[in-house]
């Protein structure tokens, strides 16, 4: 430690020594005592200004703001050194990422790391002041891009790609582990000392991400919460433009109207098969719904049937992309997901970030659209596509394989929406079960959970019980109720997560129903009496099961 940082570390341990006696202060002395504080955290802040912090990694800027500065479009309710920097690993990267550390007085001596969503190119600074006002020293990056705001969904996302395969493969993983070493030498010489534990939360693409750094880089976090993980990447770029084709063969193939019929069919006939009718499907493995039975009749219009359009659509969704001859490239998705499939897999570029994939990134083809894809011809050639030294697949796509991560100590905690429209369920439980088909499912118990949500959308919403982060005085800093609670007691206390509380909100945003949220491949099971809306009702058990009933 140089004589520089070891002033600085007493200076914090100073001004934290004053902290347990603040209530003996008179109202003048506490305010000295805060300024005090607050004028050393922004000196320190301001001295990162300018400083490289290692080869290729600089901070751009470093400002202190105080509580209540608005960041883009997200107000920051704690005062805060905002750092934002730039990396460059490769001569045609620029990976722009932010480092946000709370006051010294208020930092819980942690850090956690945020995911992105969708192609990446922003930073997360409503995620980012969630972490922070939670105490957490937090970054989040662009993954190596900026993505035109201005651009709809789907459309010219990857734009960046062309000509760049070094941006694609910092999208892909570097950016992750480079900022994340960067945020880490920021923590440290703000503070005078490392962060004692490291977590990163991501969902959908920061799902991706979260296995992506449990995998390539298994020492840079002990704790990662990933959610509804776009782990088999290029797989799902191949099966978006497959549930992309019905609705551009026929636009009236997926219509608001037609999945609000088929999604009641559906609940009609599997609602009730968990033994409690609340319009959540528990697990649709148990769903043998046949779009072909609400097929209207010839010559019938309107009512509670499908055209021949409809249920082809609704055929191929549920089924998954494969090959003419049966081979499967990706998985098909849940019953109980209907009610988006028009947000994904219809409209104006159905399909979704699948058509900027092919054109941008992989065949850097600027005319290519879904429909020209043959899945016989163009699969393999796509997936295997080179891309530098590797190909698409190998760069995109995570290998379940957490043998390192576990030996270094690390936990996971993985969820996933079973009524997800965007990225299919059952590839989540692949990835589990590959994972445990290598290393055994009591050695996996023992870093590893999984939690399927019925009733779930893509990472959030629907009919469920998937608010795992209530605030209320209640349930604050448990980590029954708090994802990222848990997975800070499962690292630091040796608390396994044996069971979560989801909540349901009203429209008021007011709790009316609970549920435990079981590790897979347990379910909770009512218990045949109370309230069905009250978690204490339910018991998490083995699937198929009840007491006293035999299997199902």
């Amino acid at each position: 430690m140089t004589a520089k940082s070891h002033s600085r570390f007493l200076t914090f341990a100073s001004v934290l020594g004053l902290l347990p006696a603040l209530g003996m202060m008179s109202a003048s002395q506490q305010a000295i005592a805060a300024d005090t504080a607050a004028h050393n955290d922004a000196a320190s802040c301001a001295s990162l200004a300018g400083k490289t912090i290692a080869p290729g990694t600089k901070v751009v800027t470093a400002e202190y703001n105080a509580a209540g500065a608005t960041v883009e479009k997200t107000k920051v309710a704690v005062p805060f050194c905002r750092i934002v920097g730039v990396a460059a690993p490769t001569s045609d990267s620029h990976i722009g990422f932010e480092v946000w550390l709370p006051a010294a007085a208020t930092w819980n001596g942690k850090y956690q790391q945020e995911g992105s969503g969708g192609s990446a190119g922003t930073i997360g600074t409503e995620a980012m002041e969630v972490a922070l006002s939670a105490g957490y020293a937090t970054l989040a990056t662009d993954n190596g891009h900026v993505t035109d705001p201005q651009a709809p969904n789907g459309t010219n996302e990857q734009l960046w790609a062309v000509g760049h395969p070094e941006k694609m493969v910092d999208f892909a993983w570097r950016a992750l582990h480079v900022s994340n070493v960067a945020a880490k030498s920021i923590v440290e010489k703000f503070y005078g000392r490392k962060a004692s534990e490291s977590y990163f939360v991501g969902c959908s693409t920061g799902g991706r991400q979260a296995l992506m750094e449990a995998t390539r880089f298994p020492a840079d976090f002990d704790g990662i919460v990933a959610g509804a993980p776009a782990w088999h990447w290029t797989n799902q770029m191949v099966n978006a433009t497959w549930n992309s084709e019905a609705a551009l063969a026929d636009p009236s193939a997926i219509t608001p109207e037609s999945v609000a019929i088929l999604n009641k069919a559906v609940l009609g006939q599997c609602d009730k098969l968990d033994g409690v009718e609340d319009g959540v499907i528990s697990d649709p493995r148990r769903c043998d719904f046949d779009p072909k039975t609400i097929e209207c009749k010839a010559g019938a219009t309107g009512g509670e049937c499908l055209t021949p359009a409809q249920v082809n659509a609704a055929q191929r969704i549920y089924g998954g992309a494969h090959k003419s001859d049966g081979t499967r490239i990706f998985q098909g998705y849940a019953a109980g997901s209907e009610l988006n499939w028009p947000r994904i897999w219809a409209g104006k570029q159905p399909g979704g970030s699948s058509w900027d994939f092919w054109r941008y990134s992989v065949l850097q083809d600027k005319s290519f659209v879904n429909t020209q894809f043959d899945f016989d011809k163009d699969t393999d050639k796509v997936l295997h596509a080179k891309l530098l030294n590797s190909t698409f697949s190998d760069t995109y796509n995570v290998k379940p394989d957490l043998s390192a991560f576990e030996k270094r100590g690390g936990k996971l905690i993985m969820f996933h929406g079973w009524a997800d429209q965007q990225i299919s369920p059952y590839a989540s439980v692949d990835f589990y079960n590959q994972v445990v088909a290598k290393i055994g499912k009591e050695k996996a118990d023992t870093f590893y959970r999984m939690f399927l949500l019925p009733g779930i959308y893509h990472c959030s919403g629907g009919p469920g019980v998937g608010n795992i982060g209530d605030s209320s005085p209640a349930v604050q800093h448990d980590p029954k109720h708090d994802l990222v609670e848990a997975i800070d007691a499962w690292v630091t206390k040796k608390q396994a997560p044996d069971v979560l509380i989801g909540s349901h909100l009203n429209d008021a945003k007011k709790v009316d129903r609970t549920r435990p949220l079981c590790p897979y491949p347990q379910e909770a099971r009512y218990m045949g009496k109370g309230d069905t809306n009250d978690a204490a009702s339910f018991m998490c058990m083995a699937p198929g099961k009840l007491p006293g009933n035999g299997p199902m």
